[in-house]
């Protein structure tokens, strides 16, 4: 019978261990579940850890906290804890539990139940097995619906035909662990996949859970990301416009260009840089973009700046113009915005954009208010153009030294 207790990091094989023992003495039985469960047969990393215990959370918890230097850190919707341990990492703690949908679409009822209908819930095989915690079977594989047979053949699979239906964000779900996990979608997954979205089961979902989502599969691989979602139809079935050939082409470039920029692209965004290709070479108007996804203000901001500058580039990063128009042009553009251009222009244009990122955009005027006012200057309206000259001289006189 396979086992996960040598697939383990030691730490946390002792961590488990006594999670399963202390349960134990409660007459709970205690599971290690899901995507752990998925990493270890994989042999990927597996740092963070879910356990689902087969009765009440609290006291255990509680229990936990006191034998382990802990402290516990509750939330009671979905019968949950999380256990912060004296290294600052975190446990969580779950009821086992089943879900019902009482409509498509709607966030799940959740009421008390065992391991097997726990499985049962789940969104893809691959995710519905589980290892046992308790003494003397400690490490035991929990799989009755064939997960492992899945995860061998690099497929995904649901576990019912209404999956997509129940839940939609499951379609790009789906799309999040092909790219992690590089797997393909089983023949009758996909075609649920097809008919859920023919049905337009995404557009029932907010703005939010979308922007969510898709800033998930986002993160894994840009451009593997826009180019499934296009191929699945998913951007149409969530009301976009079609992901065009050089938007999906472009997204290739976005981690080259944050390298060549100097910065990482989870910071600079993932989902504003993807989304300003996209809705920059796609034909897709930004802002009904940032309405349907409900963006905040910093990603809509630099998503429409970048889809702006692609659409209609400024003749300063056409041209060879003075640095001084290229920093007036650029000015205040976010860091996605920059990517985002770069990955989807050609040469020259990203070499005009690696000069105001590197060279231009911090640069200081020589004087400010205080110097115009000892030249005799009155405090005005003048004062702003005033100084937008001389920051204009500095920039091009610097450039002219360098000649």
């Amino acid at each position: 019978m396979l086992r996960l207790d040598d697939r383990l990091k030691a730490g946390q094989r002792e961590l488990l261990a006594r999670v399963g023992e202390i349960a134990a003495e409660m007459d709970l039985s205690a599971f290690l579940v899901g995507g752990p469960v998925r990493d270890l047969l994989l042999d990927r990393p597996a740092p963070d850890l879910d356990v689902s215990i087969e009765g009440p959370v609290h006291p255990l918890a509680e229990r936990l906290a006191e034998r382990l230097d802990a402290r516990v850190r509750k939330t009671s919707r979905f019968m949950t804890a999380a256990l912060v341990l004296r290294d600052g990492s975190e446990l969580d703690l779950a009821r086992t539990r089943t879900e019902s949908y009482p409509e498509p679409g709607a966030l799940p009822l959740v009421e008390p139940a065992g391991l097997a209908d726990d499985i049962r819930r789940r969104d893809f095989s691959v995710n519905a097995m589980a290892a046992a915690l308790e003494p003397g079977r400690f490490g035991q594989l929990i799989d009755p619906l064939g997960g492992l047979a899945d995860l061998q053949a690099r497929r995904l699979r649901v576990l019912h035909d209404r999956s997509f239906i129940d839940d939609p964000t499951r379609m790009l779900r789906a799309v999040r662990f092909m790219l992690r996990l590089q797997f393909e979608l089983e023949a009758h997954t996909r075609e649920l996949l097809d008919r859920a979205n023919s049905q337009r089961r995404l557009s029932g979902l907010s703005g939010a859970r979308l922007r969510n989502e898709l800033a998930r599969i986002f993160r894994e691989s840009p451009a593997r990301g826009l180019r499934t979602l296009q191929e699945l139809d998913l951007l149409q079935g969530m009301g976009l416009a079609p992901a065009s050939e050089a938007a999906c082409e472009a997204s290739r470039h976005l981690p080259e260009a944050a390298r060549v920029l100097d910065l990482d692209l989870r910071k600079s965004g993932a989902l504003a840089t993807c989304l300003g290709v996209y809705a920059g070479l796609s034909g897709q108007d930004a802002g009904a973009v940032a309405v349907r996804l409900m963006l905040d203000g910093q990603v809509r901001r630099s998503m429409c700046r970048a889809a702006l500058l692609i659409e209609e580039p400024p003749q300063a990063l056409r041209d060879e113009l003075p640095d001084s128009e290229l920093y007036f042009a650029l000015r205040g553009t976010p860091a996605a915005a920059v990517v985002s251009c770069w990955a989807a222009s050609e040469p020259p244009v990203r070499a005009r954009l690696e000069r105001y990122w590197h060279e231009l955009r911090d640069v200081v005027a020589d004087v400010d208010g205080e110097d115009l006012i000892a030249l005799g200057y009155r405090p005005g309206p003048g004062f702003g153009p005033a100084l937008e000259v001389a920051l204009a001289a500095r920039i091009d006189f610097d450039a002219a030294r360098e000649e």
